[in-house]
């Protein structure tokens, strides 16, 4: 559930930070899992649920024994290995749980709802690696001294119509953040530059709405997108 004020799709969970900084190498624990590892995970939610939309009662029984997986991998904290370890035994994990939680796995293929479960905790484990890193670029910056930190950083800067361009930037002393952005318009023809004045919890880096919420600032071109950023910034 969203906490009051935060915003509710965090557009930078499991986008890397800016490229360069040391800090924003994360912990050794924390890569991707290998790309048609995830893909198979997505591919096991395709292939579970709409195959028994008729079966109300093999539904739900599907939709608690993935939650209850889900449950049990959340116990091995926010690290890639944890979820690779989990993957070579996902059989035996659901079968661990439909014996402690009474749920019948009659009718069910436990691996497929294993992976299933890996899908939705990796979509988890990926906004939970970001904040983590949030946290330790905001602490690096506040050791060497530096007032602002780019905490996230994808795409094109100067815009591009098919690849969206976002950056997130923090004062480490109050939290207050730009969220800088540069999306393609409706036809995708041109591109939309925008600022947005929000604000980062500096206790778990979850970027947040201020109470008084302002609208995003939009500009013609990257220069005066810049230069406004670098104005705000200035500010006191």
């Amino acid at each position: 559930m969203t906490e009051p004020h935060q915003i509710a799709d965090d557009p930078f969970a499991g986008t890397p930070a800016a490229a360069g900084d040391p800090a924003a190498a994360g912990a050794p624990d924390d890569a991707p899992v290998p790309t048609l590892v995830a893909a198979s995970w997505q591919q096991a939610e395709a292939q579970l649920y709409p195959a028994v939309t008729e079966r109300p009662d093999l539904y739900q029984r599907i939709v608690l024994l993935v939650r209850r997986t889900v449950d049990r991998l959340r116990e091995q904290g926010p690290a890639t290995s944890a979820l690779l370890a989990a993957a070579d035994r996902g059989g035996e994990l659901v079968a661990d749980v439909v014996a402690q939680s009474g749920i019948s796995g009659a009718e069910l293929d436990l691996d497929l709802v294993a992976r299933a479960a890996l899908a939705m905790r990796y979509r988890e484990v990926r906004g939970e690696q970001s904040l983590l890193r949030r946290l330790r670029l905001i602490a690096d910056a506040r050791h060497t001294g530096r007032s602002w930190v780019t905490l996230e950083e994808a795409g094109h800067p100067e815009g591009d119509p098919f690849v969206p361009y976002h950056r997130l930037e923090v004062e480490v002393a109050t939290g207050r953040a730009l969220l800088v952005a540069a999306n393609a318009d409706d036809d995708f023809r041109d591109v939309h530059h925008t600022v947005q004045l929000v604000q980062v919890d500096l206790d778990t880096g979850i970027v947040q709405e201020p109470r008084a919420a302002e609208p995003s600032s939009t500009f013609p071109d990257a220069t005066a997108r810049e230069a406004h950023a670098s104005a705000v910034k200035a500010a006191r």
